[in-house]
């Protein structure tokens, strides 16, 4: 894969800036934003000739819904969520992006498509996904373990014939409660590994509460929360199915409950730098 250099980070920029806008009251911009390959992009801004700030808004539709002040949502409709990102191109030549999430919300597919068609040659372009290893989070004192697991009689002594999920959440009382060394070292150095040995894992784990009894292929999806290096963070076991890692920003957010656009970028650019290109740098 042929490096970026920084005329061509400079020109992508460029194409950025130069983005069609969208019009929501024009049917063709509404299909644009339903096929989820662009979305909008804003506040964009060249901190230096390596570093891109901006905003996209990634869009949601096909579920209706209710609103306390719009009313009838309808399935058709198509909305608008704002997330902020960053573009750093590392003396290697690689382009990172870092893009923020609210809870389970965010759009990174959406960000990858919409800059992946800017850049020359889009089609030969790889996208490499990182994620951290379990030694990354050595440091970690597990607070609360949070499992979802199939709702299944035949695996939970006991259990309703209603199907679906139930959560299972075991916290730590104090700081020698014996939790915090079974997940320390039971869990999470499975973190990075296969899905089989992670169940096998947190099953193991919950078999252990005497309060429920699971087979490994119940475990539908573990977090762990914790403290580590004077700082909360989650670490999700299974990545929810995405496969970029994430970090806790520390961050506040505005009546509408969304972060600003410069302190996010900055603490973007602070995990990257941290937590990304400096562990790959050093293997």
């Amino acid at each position: 894969m042929t490096p970026f250099t920084a005329a061509e980070f400079a020109a992508l920029f460029a194409r950025m800036q130069a983005q069609k806008p969208f019009d929501l009251t024009v049917d063709r911009d509404i299909e644009r934003l339903r096929t989820q390959k662009e979305g909008p992009l804003e506040n964009l801004a060249m901190i230096n000739p390596r570093t891109i700030f901006g905003t996209f808004r990634a869009s949601y539709y096909g579920h209706g819904y209710d609103n306390s002040e719009k009313g009838r949502i309808s399935a058709d409709s198509v909305n608008l969520r704002p997330f902020h990102f960053v573009l750093y191109l590392a003396e290697s030549g690689r382009i990172y992006v870092g893009s923020q999430y609210l809870g389970q919300f965010g759009g990174y597919r959406i960000l990858r498509s919409t800059i992946a068609g800017m850049l020359p040659e889009s089609g030969t372009i790889r996208s490499i996904s990182h994620r951290l290893g379990a030694s990354y989070y050595k440091n970690a004192v597990p607070k609360e373990i949070r499992v979802n697991v199939a709702n299944k009689s035949t695996s939970l002594a006991g259990r309703s014939q209603l199907g679906g999920k139930m959560m299972i959440a075991l916290t730590r009382t104090s700081k020698d409660d014996p939790l915090i060394n079974r997940v320390k070292r039971d869990v999470i150095p499975f973190f990075g590994k296969g899905q089989g040995a992670i169940r096998q894992a947190v099953a193991s784990l919950m078999n252990q509460s005497d309060l429920v009894e699971i087979d490994d292929e119940d475990v539908l999806d573990c977090t762990v929360l914790a403290d580590m290096n004077g700082k909360s963070t989650t670490i999700y076991m299974f990545e929810n199915g995405m496969h970029a890692t994430r970090f806790r920003l520390d961050v506040t957010v505005d009546d509408d409950g969304h972060p600003a656009n410069a302190d996010t970028c900055n603490e973007i650019v602070n995990a990257l730098n941290e937590h990304v290109i400096d562990v790959i740098s050093n293997g």
